[in-house]
């Protein structure tokens, strides 16, 4: 038969050792009575070790209440009561889609790097983790951190990475226009990627700058002394209460120290709900979408590049002409054609092969090894039918003057070729085809790793292996149909060194 604190935990659902204290004082016991009896029944129930709440309450459930719906519920209620700091690390994560590459988590949590009294982002990260609240796991090369139950962010993974990428090209829009405006100091800036971090008051923002904007501006007999512009941005979806909450927070902590001087906070999103844009507004804050920052044809084409980047049945068959307006729009934003190059090459060759050479084609598939257990992305691959074999192609998008290195190349040919056909052909629709591996850049390839490739044998049981550089991509892309597939490796993969041949005739 349940004694009183297990038919109050069946009633109530898990919570706090607290809110049943309440509960039970309001039954006619007094504090210390009910603290005594929550303690002598502890058998009865399970606790989440090491995560203290405001008190030194503990969150307390019954074995069979583990993770179900309710229990996730009640937990996160429990945080906004009595644990803020986990309460904003978890909202703004769920509000990114659940999942985040680690080394961005601190900007998540929102909370200062070394406060004395406040939780630090490594230490919210390990509690979490150490409860089954998030998991780090790796995707490629990046460590990401995500949202554990109900593995809510596994398949919201492509659209987070997409949704970083279209709000990296944002943030450098929004600090061309605050500092052309005046917001903060031109030269200053400091966002998310750089070389230096965007920190203000300890805490870590998606971009920050010292401002002299009058309001923000104390004088002392040292001079004046300025305050900072500050900025998160978040694109996965509309801004809601709760994250907006989570932003305020934040926004507090940055202004708590004395010796701190006033901050400037702008919100930027694609659109917020009424409730979040009157809260933020209420507070001072600057709430601001993209239309209103770079007007209707920019905000389309940073969703309409998310969209590209996601859908893979958008991918498989993107339209090259809207590829390229896409590219077109997004690139008035200075700065914004390095983060672009990068991002949509394996699009722009999807499209120049299928153009060249028909067939089904697929971009961007991330898949998993049978046998291993390993995971890779494919950057392209091309089913050329039965008689043409499979084409699968890793690009490698090089800004000017740089080159596909050595190490590079080294790694393409003796883990990913090997990795990705194993994928392919164990237990799929593939294994009786003929494989085509290709590594193709638009620069140039390391002297050295060329040569070792050279050296290396480049037909093996079931593959054969080859490449293109720069050179012998633009001699492919002369073979394409549509037009606007040669302007956009001319104008933004090949232009740099067209020029370059132009200017010196002994090239």
């Amino acid at each position: 038969m349940p004694n009183e604190i297990q038919t109050l935990l069946q009633n109530f659902g898990p919570g706090l050792t607290t809110d049943l204290i309440g509960v039970l004082v309001k039954n006619g016991l007094t504090s210390a009575a009910a603290r005594k009896r929550i303690q002598r029944a502890e058998s009865e129930y399970s606790r989440m070790a090491g995560l203290r709440f405001e008190k030194n309450a503990r969150f307390i459930y019954l074995n069979e209440q583990y993770g179900s719906r309710q229990f996730w519920d009640k937990f996160e209620l429990a945080c906004y009561g009595a644990g803020k700091s986990y309460w904003g690390a978890i909202t703004v994560l769920k509000a990114k889609g659940g999942v985040v590459a680690v080394a961005d988590f601190p900007r998540v949590a929102g909370t200062p790097t070394a406060r004395k009294g406040q939780l630090s982002p490594a230490r919210i990260l390990d509690r979490l983790k150490a409860v089954n609240v998030l998991e780090e796991f790796d995707e490629g090369e990046r460590a990401y951190v995500r949202y554990r139950p109900f593995f809510l962010g596994i398949e919201n993974m492509p659209v987070s990475v997409a949704n970083e990428i279209a709000e990296g090209v944002a943030l450098e829009g929004i600090k061309d226009w605050a500092r052309r405006i005046g917001l903060g100091s031109y030269g200053k800036f400091a966002i998310r990627g750089g070389v230096q971090p965007p920190q203000v008051a300890g805490i870590t923002w998606d971009l920050t700058a010292p401002s002299y904007v009058r309001p923000l501006v104390s004088v002392s007999q040292q001079g004046a002394r300025p305050g900072f512009l500050v900025c998160d941005i978040s694109l996965f979806g509309s801004i809601e209460r709760p994250e907006a909450e989570a932003f305020l927070r934040k926004c507090d902590l940055a202004a708590a120290p004395a010796s701190m001087p006033p901050i400037m906070p702008m919100f930027v999103g694609h659109v917020f709900s009424t409730e979040a844009l009157e809260l933020l507004k209420s507070k001072g804050i600057l709430a601001i979408t993209l239309r209103n920052l770079f007007g209707d044809e920019l905000a389309q084409a940073l969703r309409d590049l998310v969209i590209m980047l996601t859908d893979m049945g958008a991918r498989a068959s993107v339209d090259p002409d809207h590829l390229l307006r896409v590219m077109n729009s997004l690139t008035q934003i200075e700065g914004g054609s390095s983060n672009l190059r990068g991002a949509l090459f394996e699009l722009v060759i999807g499209s120049l092969v299928k153009d060249v050479e028909g067939g089904y084609l697929k971009t961007g598939d991330r898949r998993q090894d049978l046998a291993s257990g390993r995971k890779a992305e494919i950057d392209v691959q091309l089913d050329r039918g039965d008689d043409g074999g499979v084409l699968v192609i890793e690009c490698k998008a090089k800004n000017p003057n740089a080159r596909v290195s050595e190490s590079d190349i080294r790694r393409w040919y003796g883990d990913r070729v090997p990795l990705i056909y194993s994928i392919l052909t164990n237990g799929g629709s593939y294994k009786e085809k003929q494989f085509r591996f290709e590594l193709w850049s638009n620069g140039d390839f390391a002297a050295s790793g060329l040569k070792w490739l050279s050296e290396q044998p480049l037909a093996m049981d079931g593959y054969t292996v080859g490449w293109r550089d720069g050179k012998g991509l633009k001699r492919y892309a002369d073979q394409a149909k549509n037009s606007s597939l040669r302007t956009m490796l001319n104008d933004y993969y090949f232009h740099s060194a067209l020029r370059r041949v132009v200017s010196d005739p002994s090239l």
